[in-house]
C-alpha cells in the first residue's frame, strides 16, 4: 500500500526550536522544527515509551525525558546505547502553511 499523505497542522503553529505530538487515527506522530527543517516521527520512545516530543529536542536529535534515549531526527535512528534502535521518521512536505507527513500504515 503507498504512503498515505496526512495532514498534521499548521506550520505557524511550529516555531523553530518546538515539537508537538499530533495523534492520527491513534498513532502518536511528533513534530519538530528544527533550526526551520521539519521532522516527524514516531513519538513513543522504544525503551519504555514516553512521549519523545515531550522531550529536549537538541541539534537535530529528540531526547526522551524519561531515561534520555536518544534518536536523530533524519532516519530516527539511536545514537545511546543500545545504538541500532529506532523510531520511524516519515517524510514531511509543507504545502501552503500545513504540515504533512507521508505515513505507511503497517
Amino acid at each position: 500500500m503507498p504512503p498515505e499523505r496526512t495532514p498534521l497542522l499548521p506550520s505557524a503553529q511550529l516555531p523553530i526550536g518546538r515539537m508537538t505530538c499530533v495523534i492520527v487515527d491513534g498513532l502518536p506522530i511528533g513534530v519538530a522544527n528544527a533550526a526551520g527543517h521539519i521532522y516527524a516521527f514516531d513519538d513513543t520512545c522504544r525503551h519504555e515509551g514516553g512521549s519523545l516530543s515531550s522531550g529536549a529536542l537538541i541539534d537535530g536529535t529528540v531526547t526522551c525525558p524519561w531515561h534520555g534515549w536518544t534518536y536523530t531526527l533524519h532516519n530516527g535512528k539511536a545514537i545511546v546505547p543500545p545504538v541500532g534502535i529506532r523510531v520511524r521518521v516519515f517524510p514531511v512536505t509543507v504545502v501552503d502553511g500545513m504540515i504533512f507527513a507521508d505515513i505507511e500504515w503497517e
